[in-house]
């Protein structure tokens, strides 16, 4: 893949800035916003994206010094993994971030032992890179409501959980854009329908809760965003119908997790069974917005978030109910 810097204005000093995580476009997205000579990036992805972070600022004109902040909405690698090094070209910018993952930016060595028990060294090199350390004197935490200055903006942060207990979403309140990481669910543009698009939460492990999950929803509604920035991916406009889906995925997977536990089914084969039927609830609402299914390609696609929000259905269920394992 020829991966040029690529960046697009989005309409109030805001830039969506393409990351090539996992070598795909449109996947997963980093974002700059600038006023009155300031600037924040908002998500770093890995160390891979640095480059096309810094490409995007120099073809706008604007210096490594000029970013007064880096925003992470949370700490999960593909927001995050490359903060520490692109920290360290920017030397006045400060880190921000929630209380509970200060620690981990400072000293990522637990994040990175995870991914290495997961995917070995090779793999983890392959993703990432090295993730290096933020120095603690350049993070920053961000408390629910703190407000912080860029130009004559004011980016606000909250607290919302669902996702990951280290969430925070940023608004900009004055053009009311928000910024939800995966706190509004997950929404490809390959997925775009004109009237809507295929939107679904990430229910991923190890932190996901159902009901903080609807709750954030209805906070991030209650704030009256104008339109919604995803990670994953781009400018989101229909946030009432977008909030139905939402909720009602919800409830779908939270009925078919139960269901499955309570047949008896556990682990590996309890998450192959929810991953079959995420698939069956793809299909459909696929069908239903134009009338066909699935293609091949769009199922090799889909085939990561699948799995993976079968797995933070399988850990969210397991574990909350230990009395019919003794039965």
């Amino acid at each position: 893949m020829n991966k040029e810097i690529k960046f697009e204005h989005v309409g109030g000093g805001i830039y969506v800035i393409e990351s090539y995580y996992l070598n795909r476009t449109g996947f997963t997205a980093c974002y700059l916003m600038e006023d009155q000579g300031e600037a924040a990036i908002i998500e770093t992805n890995t160390n891979h994206a640095v480059p096309f972070i810094l490409g995007t600022l120099g073809q706008l004109g604007l210096s490594k010094d000029q970013v007064k902040y880096v925003i992470l909405t949370h700490i999960h690698l593909d927001h995050a993994g490359g903060a520490g090094e692109l920290m360290k070209h920017l030397p006045k910018a400060e880190l921000i971030l929630h209380p509970r993952a200060r620690k981990h930016m400072i000293d990522p060595e637990k994040l990175i032992k995870s991914v290495k028990a997961v995917y070995g060294e090779a793999k983890y090199k392959e993703l990432y890179g090295d993730i290096v350390p933020v120095p603690k004197e350049r993070v920053q935490i961000a408390n629910d409501g703190d407000e912080f200055r860029l130009g004559s903006r004011h980016l606000q942060v909250f607290d919302l959980q669902g996702h990951a207990k280290h969430h925070l979403v940023v608004l900009d309140k004055n053009t009311r854009a928000l910024f939800s990481g995966d706190n509004f669910g997950i929404g490809y543009p390959r997925f775009d329908f004109g009237k809507s698009r295929l939107v679904f939460p990430s229910t991923s492990p190890t932190q996901f809760e159902p009901g903080k999950a609807v709750e954030t929803y209805q906070k991030i509604v209650d704030l009256d965003p104008s339109r919604i920035l995803l990670t994953h991916y781009g400018v989101l406009e229909d946030i009432k119908g977008t909030h139905t889906r939402l909720n009602s995925w919800i409830e779908f997977s939270v009925e078919i997790a139960g269901k499955g536990y309570a047949q008896g089914y556990r682990d590996k084969e309890l998450t192959d069974i929810l991953e079959k039927e995420i698939w069956k609830y793809f299909e459909k609402i696929v069908k239903d917005a134009r009338g066909t299914g699935l293609n091949l390609e769009e199922k090799e696609w889909l085939a990561i978030d699948a799995e993976i929000n079968a797995q933070g259905l399988v850990h969210y269920i397991q574990p909350r109910n230990p009395e019919a394992d003794r039965q």
